[in-house]
């Protein structure tokens, strides 16, 4: 059995898919280059106005994932696991919301 999987890892590290996998890789990270437009006239309000939602969005994004946390405690409580699956998922749910507004920059934004 490790014989076997010996073979297995060195026949990983021989094969041309993961060179051309590993190279393709290189490349795109290597091209990835940020592209900034000029900045027109008025997008300084469009800024402010994405910074106001994206803020009013995390807020919620965390309410609803304080009330996904009290839905999980409460399937816990009474042993429900139908709670406890849906307090989860609102839990990652309002999670993910307050992520995404908390990273604007990685979108250019």
């Amino acid at each position: 059995m490790k014989t076997n999987l010996k073979t297995k890892f060195v026949n990983l590290f021989n094969s041309n898919t993961l060179v051309k996998s590993a190279c393709i890789a290189l490349v795109l990270i290597l091209s990835a280059t940020n592209v900034y437009a000029a900045d027109p006239v008025g997008m300084d309000k469009l800024d402010s106005v994405i910074d106001v939602v994206a803020t009013w969005l995390g807020r919620i994004g965390l309410i609803v994932a304080f009330f996904g946390a009290v839905q999980l405690a409460l399937g816990f409580k009474n042993d429900d696991a139908d709670g406890k699956v849906r307090g989860m998922k609102t839990l990652a749910s309002g999670f993910l919301v307050f992520g995404i507004t908390q990273s604007l920059s990685l979108f250019g934004l």
